[in-house]
């Protein structure tokens, strides 16, 4: 079987003698197809890589690079822009900035971490150890305390103790909501 197809870019470029040849000549164009299908993936991979573009699959890809696990129920805006602030705190990833930065990011809330860690010169005089991490919250958000303690004893430093402070707990629904004007209220 043949490939018939219109002469390309390669088959032009062949030796008249060599384009002839109808073998070489389909032989040339179904390597051009190949290359084309390559090329036209290898043009759009920039697409693929920008987290406002990238289909949700790759997008779960990238997330698992950057060893964070996407939940396919999630808002997409939601996905994107926590792969989004991975990426960019990849160099932080363990220090308290990089703690407070992706918290705020996965949850939405304000995140304080205090910690005894630090840097210090020679001279400088080094406070005992305390292996206590604070990590004072708003809210999780969409996450539960279980999942914040899973993520933070990912990121804080090995023998560490976290004490998680979240201010503001979700508090389960009472009664119905009734919308305005339905009856039930008092005029």
């Amino acid at each position: 079987m043949t490939i018939s197809a219109s002469r390309g870019r390669l088959v032009d470029q062949l030796p008249r003698v060599m384009a002839a040849d109808p073998v070489l000549r389909d032989f040339v164009t179904a390597f051009e197809q190949v290359h084309d299908t390559v090329r036209e993936r290898i043009d759009a991979i920039e697409f693929q890589m920008d987290t406002g573009l990238a289909s949700p699959e790759m997008l779960a890809y990238l997330g698992s690079w950057l060893g964070v696990m996407l939940e396919p129920t999630d808002p997409a805006d939601y996905r994107r822009s926590l792969v989004r602030e991975v990426g960019k705190l990849l160099g932080w990833r363990g220090t308290r900035y990089g703690v407070e930065a992706l918290l705020q990011a996965a949850t939405g809330a304000r995140v304080t971490v205090i910690d005894a860690g630090g840097v210090y010169g020679s001279g400088d005089q080094v406070p005992p150890p305390d292996p206590v991490v604070v990590v004072q919250m708003d809210h999780t958000g969409h996450l539960t305390e279980k999942q914040v303690m899973a993520f933070l004893q990912s990121e804080v430093p090995l023998g560490a103790r976290i004490q998680l402070d979240v201010r503001f707990q979700a508090q389960p629904a009472r009664g119905r909501a009734r919308p305005p004007g339905s009856g039930g209220e008092s005029a």
